[in-house]
């Protein structure tokens, strides 16, 4: 009985540390490239940059370049895939391969408009 037990225990301790787990990521490209991405209040990279995520929930960040207008994003897209919903995703944590989850976000950036002069009286 006691050595089920011990089999049973390096069973269990082989699966769960040789199981997969899920890859979620988003990559954020901008046209121009060279745009700087500060994600959820922190600079992170220039475009085009992989950020890697954990919870499927809404996310806030913003993308500015010099000479061009910034882009605020408010992205509530990042919903949960069904296979990733419960019971369904307790089996997807055990299979024994990563599962790649990749958002790709890709936005154009406005030049500024040059200031109008001001005629001088």
């Amino acid at each position: 009985m006691k050595k089920l037990l011990m089999l049973a225990l390096l069973l269990s301790a082989v699966a769960i540390l040789g199981a997969g787990c899920i890859r979620s990521r988003v990559v954020i490209h901008s046209e121009p490239e060279g745009a700087e991405v500060i994600w959820r209040g922190k600079p992170y990279g220039a475009t085009p940059v992989t950020i890697p995520f954990i919870w499927y929930w809404h996310y806030d960040y913003s993308i500015e370049k010099p000479g061009y207008k910034r882009i605020n994003i408010d992205d509530d897209y990042f919903r949960t895939p069904p296979w990733f919903l419960m019971p369904t995703d307790l089996i997807m944590e055990l299979i024994p391969i990563p599962i790649p989850d990749t958002r790709t976000r890709t936005y154009v950036l406005e030049p500024l408009q040059p200031k109008e002069a001001v005629p001088i009286q």
